[in-house]
């Protein structure tokens, strides 16, 4: 930030600028400010946008919510995080674009009504004309679950996720750096392809132009190409039929067959990928801090890589290894931390909790605790019955938030995550943040709950259905 605000009333008339706020700032809120802060912030944000998106708008109506009054009132607003994938699947095998623009459409405030998409053949190729043609800059899931998600994310929050970005490396009281030098001043790895709809690879590009002034040899990943989104829907697919047996009742057309043959193409130049990207990093970066964005088996791969073409200790111990996302179901062997070490430098691996759904992600602090920042609202919904907890103590349940930087679509979501949070009333932190955090232990409850968001939500049981089905059906 420029400047320190004046008073928190001026923070109220821009929530948005909390994440400008250091992290000991931030965090230095008192308790009953924040609450204050939020439900402005809250209340503003609803005003402003429940005339503009429509999906919202239907669901105020079907609560019956025309006024913030309380932190309460929003949880009957909590979107389930399934609803960015609400569209017809014939949208997609149909290559019904236009279709799938129409419903996009009713998420966010920005117009896409006068974008003509017919002639789009592919997810990849629709993503291409909302970015040259819109400011919209949709982000999309994996499709494990055999379907994308589509969040429709504005130029304005994608500027934000940068300033998010700057808040992982604050320094917090007398703990030690992140990093050995400036956020700018280390180029960035990301273990992964440099380019793609989800959201580590839009914020690569934001970071390219707003935190290294444009320069693209800042930011080195193991795959210079593209990640399909085509690819990644199909694979979910064809992954989830054949677990289900109906393999032969999938229909996907020529054209999406076609693009999946490409990717498959384009992995097989992967090996050469990986000794070019071994070569660059060892060359130009050895010895150096730098920023690493992966999931712990992406650092287990690309270590053991390395070490087989006898590369060790490429970066400096004062690099930034931001390693979250678990194990994603895999098994490692019992001494892959010693081989991500040996390779990368031993630099501390942090983790962090977040979801696309928010701007930006909260790591953990010294005591393996994610505090949320005043700028998230959190909720925690009783997963049988999706009544709200009361917003004291310590309790396990569904876990909802609301993002206040959000000002293009409605950032209120229910998750399918199980969380045991502490309010941080009673029980406050020894790292001495302020506020409410989540303990480690986040699980998903379709793990357990026979599928994906098999838990009520919050508010009249079905009213998030008929927020859906109004959007769906205007469509035609």
């Amino acid at each position: 930030m420029d400047k320190p605000f004046a008073s928190q009333s001026d923070l109220h008339a821009a929530p948005e600028r909390i994440i400008e706020l250091s992290t000991a700032e931030m965090y230095a809120i008192p308790l009953a400010e924040q609450a204050a802060l939020q439900l402005a912030g809250a209340r503003r944000r609803f005003e402003e946008l429940v005339e503009r998106i429509p999906v919202l708008k239907r669901l105020a109506e079907e609560q019956s919510i025309a006024g913030i009054r309380t932190i309460e009132d929003m949880g009957p607003l909590l979107v389930p995080h399934s609803a960015m994938k609400s569209y017809p699947m014939s949208y997609l095998e149909k290559s019904q674009f236009d279709r799938l623009t129409a419903w996009l459409n009713g998420f966010t405030t920005h117009d896409l009504s006068g974008l003509d998409a017919k002639n789009c053949d592919s997810i990849d190729e629709w993503l291409d004309l909302l970015d040259a043609k819109t400011d919209v800059r949709v982000l999309h899931s994996t499709g494990t679950s055999g379907k994308l998600s589509f969040l429709p994310r504005g130029t304005t929050e994608m500027k934000i996720m940068v300033t998010g970005w700057r808040r992982m490396f604050d320094r917090y009281r007398d703990e030690p750096p992140r990093m050995g030098v400036a956020v700018e001043d280390a180029p960035t790895i990301f273990v992964q392809y440099r380019r793609g709809g989800m959201a580590q690879h839009r914020l690569l590009d934001y970071l390219q132009e707003y935190l290294y002034g444009g320069d693209a040899t800042k930011i080195v990943t193991t795959n210079p190409s593209r990640f399909s989104a085509d690819a990644a829907s199909i694979g979910g697919r064809l992954r989830v039929a054949q677990a289900k047996g109906e393999l032969g009742k999938l229909r996907i057309s020529p054209k999406l067959m076609e693009r999946r043959e490409a990717f498959l193409k384009e992995q097989e130049k992967s090996a050469g990928y990986m000794d070019a990207f071994l070569h660059d990093v060892n060359t130009r970066f050895r010895g150096k801090p730098v920023s690493i964005l992966a999931h712990v088996p992406m650092l287990f791969n690309v270590a053991t890589e390395g070490l087989k073409r006898g590369i060790e200790n490429v970066f400096a111990r004062e690099s930034f290894i931001m390693a979250g996302g678990g194990m994603k179901g895999l098994t490692l062997a019992h001494d892959w931390r010693q081989t991500v070490d040996r390779f990368f430098g031993g630099a501390p691996l942090s983790d962090g909790y977040g979801m696309t759904e928010m701007v930006a992600s909260t790591r953990a602090c010294p005591q393996g605790r994610y505090h949320l920042p005043p700028w998230e609202i959190p909720f925690l919904l009783d997963p049988a019955t999706g009544e709200q907890y009361p917003r004291t103590g310590t309790q396990t349940g569904r876990f909802g938030a609301f993002d206040l930087n959000a000002q293009t679509y409605w950032a209120g979501f229910l998750t399918g995550d199980e969380v045991t949070l502490s309010w941080g009333d009673d029980a406050p932190c020894s790292c001495g943040r302020i506020g409410p955090y989540v303990h480690r232990g986040i699980r998903r409850y379709s793990e357990t709950e026979g599928g994906d968001d098999k838990i009520t939500c919050a508010g009249a049981p079905d009213a998030h259905d008929k927020a859906i089905d109004f959007i769906i059906q205007s469509i035609g």
